[in-house]
Order: C-alpha cells, then structure tokens, then sequence
C-alpha cells in the first residue's frame, strides 16, 4: 500500500485572513484560474510523493528525532507573483520572506535527511512560496497580471513556524484532499502528535 504525502506548514489565522483578502482580489478578474481553497493552503517544503506504508513510519522516526533540534522560523508575506513569471503566469503565488535563508537551509536538511528512503532530490533552486492558484487558460489573463503588479502586502503579517506538518494527499475530481498523519515540533520532542 502505497500513500501520496507532503511536508509542509501551516498557515496561521493572520496568514489566512490576509490570503483571503488577496483571494478575493484576483477572483474579480475573471481570470481562467483554479484557485486553491483557502483551507488548503500551505507552505510545502517538500512533495515525497507515492511511498510505502513502512518507508512512512520509518521517515516519521527519522524526523521526529531530527525536528527536535532545529529551530522555529519567523518570516512574513513578501508580495505575490507567478511561475514562470509575471509576463506568462502558470502558477500565482504568494511569496515568503527568506533573507536569513532559513526556510531554504530547512528544506536543504529535509532533502538530505530522505533521500536513504528513495525521496528524488530536486536540482532547482527552492523558493517559499505559497501556491494560490493555476492558470488554464489565457483568458482575462492581461487583468490578472495587471492585478497582480497592483497588490501589496504590508510586512506585519507574519508567523513562527514552529512545526513541520506530513500531509496524505488523497486527489479527488472536487480536488485534493488533505489529512495530517505527523506533526513535527522544531525544538520541542514532547507535543508531537502521531495520527496515523
């Protein structure tokens, strides 16, 4: 039996409400886009893709005992672009502050720390975004970038993240589906919570 999973984090309320705002902006283009729901949303760290029940388990221990001796990270909502760029967007996305590198150092541990369990390495650079939606077609494609030039998003708002999440992706015609199977408390051995 083989599951589809992720590492990610969570998004505060703060986060949300001001993703929400956001949301609701680039909706009123009318722009051809499959926008993520808002309960959704995340910051993946890393897509581990269909694995085996056992590697799961062994990839949980592997991390529980890693994750403890790292540290929270502080970082905030640094703008909103898109893949590949702004002029022919394919994916919109909400970007993270990063200048200290620690979301990239954290994903560079988690890559190292997987590969023993068959986890492909990716040679692109990795860069925190947050996904908010996929484009489709070009349609009100020119209001959307024109929309997306114009938004700002103030510096306050920002978040610890203090853990790592293991989402089961489960795709569905509706879209995915996700479920915790393992938090991993950076810092912190005693709240982990196993739920799978």
């Amino acid at each position: 039996m083989t599951i589809r999973c992720f590492l990610a984090f969570s998004l505060n309320g703060q986060f949300q409400e001001r993703l929400k705002h956001t949301l609701d902006e680039l909706r009123q283009t009318n722009a051809d886009v499959k926008w993520v729901k808002l309960d959704n949303i995340h910051l993946t760290l890393k897509f581990l893709g269909e694995l085996e029940v056992i590697h799961i388990n062994n990839i949980k221990s592997r991390l529980k005992e890693r994750c403890s001796g790292l540290s929270p990270i502080t970082s905030y909502l640094n703008g909103i672009g898109a893949f590949p760029d702004l002029s022919h967007p394919k994916i919109v996305w909400a970007a993270l502050d990063d200048s200290k590198n620690e979301i990239r150092k954290l994903v560079e541990i988690l890559k190292e720390e997987l590969i023993i369990f068959g986890v492909v390495r990716e040679d692109h650079p990795f860069k925190p975004h947050i996904t908010l939606g996929r484009v489709r077609t070009s349609v009100n494609l020119k209001d959307l970038i024109q929309t997306i030039e114009k938004i700002t998003i103030e510096e306050h708002i920002q978040q610890t993240f203090d853990k790592i999440i293991l989402y089961k992706s489960q795709l569905t015609s509706q879209g995915p589906i996700y479920e915790v199977l393992q938090e991993f408390y950076l810092g912190r051995k005693e709240l982990e919570v196993d739920r799978f």
